[in-house]
Protein backbone atom coordinates (compact mmCIF):
# COMPACT_ATOMS: atom_id res chain seq x y z
CA UNK A 1 0.00 0.00 0.00
CA UNK A 2 1.32 3.46 -0.89
CA UNK A 3 2.06 5.92 1.85
CA UNK A 4 1.06 9.53 1.34
CA UNK A 5 4.48 10.68 0.15
CA UNK A 6 4.63 7.90 -2.46
CA UNK A 7 1.19 8.92 -3.67
CA UNK A 8 2.33 12.51 -4.19
CA UNK A 9 5.58 11.55 -5.92
CA UNK A 10 3.68 9.37 -8.39
CA UNK A 11 1.27 12.21 -9.15
CA UNK A 12 4.18 14.61 -9.68
CA UNK A 13 5.61 12.09 -12.15
CA UNK A 14 2.34 11.99 -14.14
CA UNK A 15 1.49 8.51 -12.89
CA UNK A 16 -1.75 7.24 -11.39
CA UNK A 17 -1.29 6.33 -7.71
CA UNK A 18 -3.96 4.57 -5.67
CA UNK A 19 -5.91 7.80 -5.28
CA UNK A 20 -5.67 11.51 -6.04
CA UNK A 21 -3.45 13.28 -3.48
CA UNK A 22 -5.16 15.98 -1.42
CA UNK A 23 -3.71 18.96 0.42
CA UNK A 24 -3.94 22.73 0.93
CA UNK A 25 -1.21 25.35 0.71
CA UNK A 26 -2.48 26.98 3.87
CA UNK A 27 -5.23 26.75 6.47
CA UNK A 28 -5.82 29.94 8.41
CA UNK A 29 -5.55 29.89 12.19
CA UNK A 30 -9.28 30.00 13.07
CA UNK A 31 -9.86 26.78 11.11
CA UNK A 32 -6.76 25.12 12.56
CA UNK A 33 -8.02 25.93 16.05
CA UNK A 34 -11.41 24.39 15.30
CA UNK A 35 -9.91 21.27 13.75
CA UNK A 36 -7.37 20.65 16.50
CA UNK A 37 -9.36 21.95 19.45
CA UNK A 38 -6.33 23.98 20.53
CA UNK A 39 -5.53 27.69 20.65
CA UNK A 40 -2.69 29.56 18.99
CA UNK A 41 -1.77 32.72 20.88
CA UNK A 42 0.83 34.18 18.53
CA UNK A 43 0.70 35.79 15.09
CA UNK A 44 2.25 34.86 11.79
CA UNK A 45 2.95 36.26 8.36
CA UNK A 46 2.20 34.37 5.16
CA UNK A 47 5.34 33.28 3.26
CA UNK A 48 7.80 34.16 6.06
CA UNK A 49 7.90 34.70 9.79
CA UNK A 50 8.20 38.27 11.00
CA UNK A 51 10.48 37.51 13.94
CA UNK A 52 12.66 34.76 15.34
CA UNK A 53 10.17 33.84 18.07
CA UNK A 54 10.94 30.13 17.88
CA UNK A 55 8.52 29.20 20.65
CA UNK A 56 5.56 30.68 18.80
CA UNK A 57 6.79 29.40 15.44
CA UNK A 58 7.26 25.87 16.80
CA UNK A 59 3.77 25.96 18.26
CA UNK A 60 2.31 26.93 14.88
CA UNK A 61 4.21 24.14 13.10
CA UNK A 62 2.97 21.64 15.68
CA UNK A 63 -0.66 22.73 15.31
CA UNK A 64 -0.47 22.76 11.52
CA UNK A 65 1.06 19.28 11.43
CA UNK A 66 -1.60 17.97 13.79
CA UNK A 67 -4.30 19.55 11.64
CA UNK A 68 -2.94 18.16 8.37
CA UNK A 69 -2.59 14.69 9.87
CA UNK A 70 -6.16 14.81 11.18
CA UNK A 71 -7.38 15.72 7.71
CA UNK A 72 -5.30 12.94 6.14
CA UNK A 73 -3.55 15.35 3.79
CA UNK A 74 -0.77 13.98 1.61
CA UNK A 75 1.49 17.07 1.57
CA UNK A 76 2.62 19.07 4.59
CA UNK A 77 3.58 22.62 3.66
CA UNK A 78 6.04 24.93 5.38
CA UNK A 79 7.15 28.55 5.10
CA UNK A 80 10.62 29.96 5.54
CA UNK A 81 11.69 31.56 8.82
CA UNK A 82 13.24 34.80 9.92
CA UNK A 83 16.96 34.60 10.76
CA UNK A 84 18.03 33.73 14.29
CA UNK A 85 17.71 36.63 16.72
CA UNK A 86 16.02 38.84 14.10
CA UNK A 87 13.26 41.19 15.24
CA UNK A 88 11.06 43.54 13.21
CA UNK A 89 11.00 47.28 13.67
CA UNK A 90 7.96 48.26 15.72
CA UNK A 91 6.14 51.45 14.77
CA UNK A 92 4.01 53.74 16.99
CA UNK A 93 0.77 52.78 15.23
CA UNK A 94 1.23 49.08 16.06
CA UNK A 95 2.48 48.11 12.62
CA UNK A 96 5.90 46.55 12.07
CA UNK A 97 8.54 46.62 9.33
CA UNK A 98 9.77 43.22 8.24
CA UNK A 99 13.08 42.11 6.80
CA UNK A 100 11.98 43.15 3.30
CA UNK A 101 10.83 46.67 4.07
CA UNK A 102 7.16 45.77 4.08
CA UNK A 103 5.00 47.59 6.61
CA UNK A 104 2.69 44.97 8.13
CA UNK A 105 -0.49 45.35 10.16
CA UNK A 106 -1.97 42.62 12.32
CA UNK A 107 -5.38 41.21 11.47
CA UNK A 108 -7.00 40.27 14.77
CA UNK A 109 -9.35 37.70 13.22
CA UNK A 110 -6.89 35.63 11.18
CA UNK A 111 -3.92 36.34 13.52
CA UNK A 112 -1.83 37.14 10.46
CA UNK A 113 0.46 40.07 9.69
CA UNK A 114 -0.63 41.56 6.37
CA UNK A 115 1.29 43.99 4.12
CA UNK A 116 -0.12 47.50 3.95
CA UNK A 117 2.60 49.80 2.60
CA UNK A 118 6.33 50.17 2.01
CA UNK A 119 9.25 52.04 3.57
CA UNK A 120 10.79 52.60 0.12
CA UNK A 121 9.63 56.03 -1.03
CA UNK A 122 12.36 56.85 -3.55
CA UNK A 123 14.46 54.87 -6.05
CA UNK A 124 17.49 55.66 -3.89
CA UNK A 125 15.83 53.96 -0.91
CA UNK A 126 15.33 50.78 -2.91
CA UNK A 127 18.82 50.92 -4.40
CA UNK A 128 20.29 51.09 -0.90
CA UNK A 129 18.25 48.03 0.12
CA UNK A 130 19.43 46.10 -2.94
CA UNK A 131 23.06 46.89 -2.13
CA UNK A 132 22.77 44.77 1.03
CA UNK A 133 19.78 42.41 0.63
CA UNK A 134 18.72 39.64 3.03
CA UNK A 135 21.05 36.64 3.12
CA UNK A 136 19.54 33.23 2.20
CA UNK A 137 22.32 31.39 4.03
CA UNK A 138 22.03 33.15 7.38
CA UNK A 139 21.32 30.75 10.29
CA UNK A 140 17.68 30.17 11.13
CA UNK A 141 16.23 30.71 7.69
CA UNK A 142 15.02 27.11 7.41
CA UNK A 143 14.04 26.59 11.06
CA UNK A 144 10.35 25.95 10.31
CA UNK A 145 11.16 23.74 7.31
CA UNK A 146 13.45 21.50 9.35
CA UNK A 147 11.00 21.27 12.24
CA UNK A 148 8.13 20.52 9.86
CA UNK A 149 10.16 17.74 8.27
CA UNK A 150 10.92 16.29 11.69
CA UNK A 151 7.26 16.25 12.72
CA UNK A 152 5.96 15.14 9.32
CA UNK A 153 8.25 12.16 9.07
CA UNK A 154 8.65 10.14 5.91
CA UNK A 155 5.01 9.27 5.23
CA UNK A 156 3.96 12.76 4.07
CA UNK A 157 5.47 14.75 1.22
CA UNK A 158 7.06 18.04 2.26
CA UNK A 159 6.41 21.23 0.30
CA UNK A 160 7.93 24.64 0.97
CA UNK A 161 6.89 28.12 -0.12
CA UNK A 162 9.33 30.53 -1.60
CA UNK A 163 8.27 34.03 -2.61
CA UNK A 164 8.12 34.75 -6.33
CA UNK A 165 10.45 37.69 -7.11
CA UNK A 166 7.83 39.52 -9.17
CA UNK A 167 5.19 39.24 -6.47
CA UNK A 168 7.70 40.06 -3.78
CA UNK A 169 9.01 43.23 -5.44
CA UNK A 170 5.43 44.19 -6.33
CA UNK A 171 4.54 43.86 -2.65
CA UNK A 172 7.73 45.45 -1.30
CA UNK A 173 7.25 48.58 -3.42
CA UNK A 174 3.41 48.51 -3.56
CA UNK A 175 1.64 48.02 -6.90
CA UNK A 176 1.43 51.74 -7.70
CA UNK A 177 5.17 52.28 -7.38
CA UNK A 178 5.97 49.06 -9.23
CA UNK A 179 3.88 50.00 -12.27
CA UNK A 180 5.25 53.55 -12.34
CA UNK A 181 8.85 52.36 -12.12
CA UNK A 182 8.19 49.69 -14.73
CA UNK A 183 8.12 52.56 -17.21
CA UNK A 184 10.29 55.14 -15.45
CA UNK A 185 12.92 52.88 -13.82
CA UNK A 186 12.82 49.52 -15.63
CA UNK A 187 16.49 48.72 -14.96
CA UNK A 188 16.01 49.27 -11.23
CA UNK A 189 13.03 46.93 -11.20
CA UNK A 190 15.00 44.30 -13.12
CA UNK A 191 17.82 44.64 -10.61
CA UNK A 192 15.31 44.02 -7.85
CA UNK A 193 13.95 40.95 -9.62
CA UNK A 194 17.46 39.62 -10.19
CA UNK A 195 18.40 40.19 -6.54
CA UNK A 196 15.41 38.26 -5.25
CA UNK A 197 16.00 35.54 -7.84
CA UNK A 198 19.50 35.06 -6.44
CA UNK A 199 18.05 34.93 -2.93
CA UNK A 200 15.66 32.16 -4.00
CA UNK A 201 18.43 30.19 -5.72
CA UNK A 202 20.32 30.21 -2.43
CA UNK A 203 17.20 29.04 -0.58
CA UNK A 204 16.65 26.24 -3.10
CA UNK A 205 20.14 24.91 -2.42
CA UNK A 206 19.36 24.76 1.27
CA UNK A 207 16.00 23.07 0.68
CA UNK A 208 17.71 20.41 -1.42
CA UNK A 209 20.07 19.67 1.46
CA UNK A 210 17.14 19.27 3.86
CA UNK A 211 15.33 16.85 1.56
CA UNK A 212 12.21 18.74 0.53
CA UNK A 213 9.99 17.15 -2.16
CA UNK A 214 8.52 20.20 -3.87
CA UNK A 215 8.66 23.97 -3.77
CA UNK A 216 5.89 26.41 -4.52
CA UNK A 217 6.60 29.87 -5.88
CA UNK A 218 3.94 31.90 -4.13
CA UNK A 219 2.61 35.22 -5.36
CA UNK A 220 0.20 36.17 -8.10
CA UNK A 221 0.96 36.88 -11.75
CA UNK A 222 -2.66 37.55 -12.71
CA UNK A 223 -5.93 39.08 -11.64
CA UNK A 224 -9.46 38.38 -12.86
CA UNK A 225 -8.98 39.80 -16.36
CA UNK A 226 -5.51 38.43 -17.03
CA UNK A 227 -1.81 39.15 -16.34
CA UNK A 228 -1.07 42.00 -13.93
CA UNK A 229 1.55 43.53 -16.24
CA UNK A 230 2.06 43.22 -20.02
CA UNK A 231 3.05 39.77 -21.26
CA UNK A 232 6.10 41.40 -22.86
CA UNK A 233 7.37 42.35 -19.38
CA UNK A 234 6.91 38.76 -18.22
CA UNK A 235 8.92 37.48 -21.17
CA UNK A 236 11.71 40.03 -20.79
CA UNK A 237 12.01 40.55 -17.04
CA UNK A 238 10.20 37.79 -15.11
CA UNK A 239 10.40 34.48 -16.96
CA UNK A 240 14.23 34.41 -17.35
CA UNK A 241 14.58 34.56 -13.55
CA UNK A 242 11.80 32.02 -13.09
CA UNK A 243 13.63 29.64 -15.41
CA UNK A 244 16.83 30.05 -13.41
CA UNK A 245 14.98 29.17 -10.21
CA UNK A 246 13.45 26.08 -11.78
CA UNK A 247 16.85 24.94 -13.04
CA UNK A 248 18.28 25.44 -9.55
CA UNK A 249 15.40 23.43 -8.07
CA UNK A 250 15.96 20.58 -10.52
CA UNK A 251 19.64 20.44 -9.60
CA UNK A 252 18.48 19.72 -6.06
CA UNK A 253 15.93 17.12 -7.16
CA UNK A 254 12.98 19.38 -6.33
CA UNK A 255 9.70 19.71 -8.22
CA UNK A 256 8.77 23.35 -8.85
CA UNK A 257 5.15 24.56 -8.88
CA UNK A 258 3.99 28.10 -9.62
CA UNK A 259 1.00 29.52 -7.79
CA UNK A 260 -1.08 32.35 -9.14
CA UNK A 261 -4.66 33.42 -8.73
CA UNK A 262 -6.52 35.11 -11.55
CA UNK A 263 -6.82 34.33 -15.24
CA UNK A 264 -3.49 32.64 -15.99
CA UNK A 265 -4.59 31.35 -19.40
CA UNK A 266 -2.53 33.88 -21.44
CA UNK A 267 0.64 32.78 -19.60
CA UNK A 268 0.18 29.01 -19.61
CA UNK A 269 1.99 28.40 -22.89
CA UNK A 270 5.08 30.06 -21.41
CA UNK A 271 4.79 28.46 -17.97
CA UNK A 272 4.46 25.01 -19.54
CA UNK A 273 7.98 25.47 -20.93
CA UNK A 274 9.43 26.55 -17.59
CA UNK A 275 7.77 25.14 -14.46
CA UNK A 276 6.70 21.63 -13.46
CA UNK A 277 3.20 22.54 -12.41
CA UNK A 278 0.69 25.27 -11.60
CA UNK A 279 -1.66 25.87 -8.71
CA UNK A 280 -4.95 27.70 -8.43
CA UNK A 281 -6.26 27.53 -12.00
CA UNK A 282 -8.73 29.99 -10.63
CA UNK A 283 -12.29 29.03 -11.64
CA UNK A 284 -13.59 32.39 -10.43
CA UNK A 285 -11.43 33.98 -13.15
CA UNK A 286 -12.77 31.62 -15.80
CA UNK A 287 -9.93 29.09 -15.87
CA UNK A 288 -11.25 25.67 -16.94
CA UNK A 289 -9.08 22.95 -15.39
CA UNK A 290 -10.40 20.42 -17.90
CA UNK A 291 -9.28 22.57 -20.83
CA UNK A 292 -5.88 23.08 -19.19
CA UNK A 293 -5.59 19.33 -18.63
CA UNK A 294 -6.43 18.60 -22.26
CA UNK A 295 -3.78 21.00 -23.58
CA UNK A 296 -1.02 20.83 -20.98
CA UNK A 297 -1.76 17.73 -18.93
CA UNK A 298 1.37 15.90 -20.09
CA UNK A 299 3.61 18.88 -19.25
CA UNK A 300 2.11 20.55 -16.19
CA UNK A 301 1.11 19.02 -12.87
CA UNK A 302 -2.19 20.65 -11.93
CA UNK A 303 -3.10 21.52 -8.35
CA UNK A 304 -6.60 22.78 -7.65
CA UNK A 305 -9.19 23.93 -8.30
CA UNK A 306 -12.35 23.85 -6.15
CA UNK A 307 -13.41 27.49 -5.95
CA UNK A 308 -12.61 29.25 -2.68
CA UNK A 309 -15.48 31.61 -3.44
CA UNK A 310 -17.84 28.65 -3.55
CA UNK A 311 -16.36 27.20 -0.37
CA UNK A 312 -17.44 30.45 1.29
CA UNK A 313 -20.79 30.98 -0.37
CA UNK A 314 -22.35 27.73 -1.55
CA UNK A 315 -23.90 24.66 0.06
CA UNK A 316 -22.30 21.27 0.67
CA UNK A 317 -24.16 19.65 -2.21
CA UNK A 318 -22.70 22.23 -4.60
CA UNK A 319 -19.18 21.56 -3.31
CA UNK A 320 -19.66 17.82 -3.74
CA UNK A 321 -20.64 18.30 -7.36
CA UNK A 322 -17.83 20.77 -8.04
CA UNK A 323 -15.23 18.47 -6.47
CA UNK A 324 -16.44 15.51 -8.50
CA UNK A 325 -16.23 17.57 -11.69
CA UNK A 326 -12.72 18.71 -10.80
CA UNK A 327 -11.59 15.10 -10.33
CA UNK A 328 -13.32 13.96 -13.51
CA UNK A 329 -11.66 16.71 -15.52
CA UNK A 330 -8.14 16.76 -14.07
CA UNK A 331 -7.30 13.47 -12.37
CA UNK A 332 -7.29 10.79 -15.12
CA UNK A 333 -3.74 9.90 -16.10
CA UNK A 334 -2.23 11.33 -12.90
CA UNK A 335 -0.57 14.70 -12.58
CA UNK A 336 -3.32 16.15 -10.38
CA UNK A 337 -3.39 17.15 -6.71
CA UNK A 338 -6.82 18.07 -5.39
CA UNK A 339 -7.10 21.32 -3.44
CA UNK A 340 -9.07 24.51 -3.30
CA UNK A 341 -8.20 27.27 -5.76
CA UNK A 342 -6.26 29.07 -3.04
CA UNK A 343 -6.39 28.03 0.63
CA UNK A 344 -8.80 27.51 3.48
CA UNK A 345 -9.14 31.14 4.46
CA UNK A 346 -11.21 32.23 7.43
CA UNK A 347 -14.25 33.19 5.36
CA UNK A 348 -14.61 29.70 3.87
CA UNK A 349 -17.19 27.45 5.51
CA UNK A 350 -15.29 24.70 7.29
CA UNK A 351 -18.05 22.20 6.58
CA UNK A 352 -17.60 22.87 2.86
CA UNK A 353 -13.84 22.40 3.11
CA UNK A 354 -14.31 19.08 4.88
CA UNK A 355 -16.86 17.82 2.37
CA UNK A 356 -14.41 18.63 -0.43
CA UNK A 357 -11.87 16.32 1.24
CA UNK A 358 -14.48 13.63 1.87
CA UNK A 359 -15.62 13.76 -1.75
CA UNK A 360 -12.03 13.62 -2.96
CA UNK A 361 -11.39 10.44 -1.03
CA UNK A 362 -14.62 8.83 -2.18
CA UNK A 363 -14.37 9.61 -5.89
CA UNK A 364 -10.62 10.11 -6.32
CA UNK A 365 -9.71 6.43 -6.36
CA UNK A 366 -7.91 5.21 -9.46
CA UNK A 367 -9.00 4.33 -12.01
CA UNK A 368 -11.32 7.37 -12.00
CA UNK A 369 -14.90 6.23 -12.68
CA UNK A 370 -16.99 9.36 -12.23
Amino acid sequence: MLNRRDRVLMALNFEEPDMVPISEFDIEIPHIEKLTGERFEGAYSLQSQVSADRKSESRLVELKTKCYRKLGFDILFSDLSAPDEWKPTERPDGSIVDEWGRVLIKDSITKAWLPSRSIFETPEDFEEFLSNPPDPYIPGRTFAVEYTKKLGGDDMALGVFIRDPFAHVWEILTPTTFVRWMYERPELLKRGLDTLTEFNIGILKRLGEIGVDLVVSGGDYCEMKGPMVPVKFFKEAIFPGLRRQVEAAHKQGLTFLKHTDGNVTPLLEYLADIVDGVHSLDPSAGVDIGAVKARYGDRLVLMGNVSVDNLALKDKKDIIQETKECIRSASPGGGHILSSSNSWYTGAKLENCLVMVETGRKFGKYPIRI
